[in-house]
């Protein structure tokens, strides 16, 4: 019998099939942004897992259960990136709609950017990387389309499509990652909305000039 003036307990009710299937992957989403947001301001060599569980609300074990750890962590990340990255790598598109999606997506939501600047400084060959298996595949990729590109006409004859892509990731990633300098040479606030606009307007039509399809400039005697 219940107390006097308590209610009784309602039977507790089991989770259905569909629930138990969506908690882990909720939980395992919580855990994924919490590192993200982690490691974008602590560094890799800062992640530390309490602090991941903590942010997450989550007890610590279950980041074992679910990553084995931190390379595990990281490993997941890469994939995540790598499911994001197809919204941006569309064949329809021309080339430099693709770099300004990426430029836009770099500098609006600059979280995932920053993780791959605390990347090249913990492992600036990417050798000990744990997902590099995956994420130097992905960037095969990325060079042989640029390839089919320069094959396409997208790309000057003359340019390196190596080097080109290179310089096009630095460059879309340039203001978060060197946002003091930025700052200095724009006097803008590079996270600002308006900045972001104008440098992947200004990306846009950098890009459109490496066409093979653009005259080439007159040599002067």
């Amino acid at each position: 019998m219940s107390s006097p003036g308590r209610q009784p307990r309602r039977p507790r009710r089991s989770p259905s099939p569909e629930q138990r299937q969506r908690d882990p992957e909720r939980t395992r989403a919580r855990i994924l942004t919490a590192a993200t947001e982690e490691l974008s301001e602590k560094g890799i060599a800062g992640l530390r897992v309490s602090a991941i569980a903590a942010r997450a609300g989550v007890n610590k074990q279950l980041i074992s259960y679910y990553f084995d750890g931190k390379d595990g962590l990281l490993r997941a990340l890469g994939t995540r990136w790598r499911e994001r990255k197809r919204d941006y790598d569309r064949a329809e598109w021309s080339f430099p709609e693709v770099v300004a999606a990426y430029t836009h997506a770099a500098n609006s939501d600059p979280v995932g950017t920053r993780l791959l600047g605390w990347a090249g400084l913990t492992y600036p060959t990417g050798k000990e990387h744990p997902d590099l298996p995956a994420s130097a595949e992905q960037w095969r990729r990325d060079l042989d389309d640029l390839r089919r590109r320069q094959r396409d006409g997208e790309l000057a004859d003359d340019l390196d499509p190596a080097c080109v892509l290179l310089a096009v990731v630095a460059a879309t990633a340039a203001p978060t990652l060197l946002p003091h300098i930025a700052y200095g040479i724009t006097g803008a606030e590079p996270n600002s909305p308006e900045f972001v606009r104008h440098y992947t307007e200004q990306m846009t039509r950098m890009i459109d000039r490496l066409s093979a399809r653009r005259r080439p400039p007159e040599r002067r005697e």
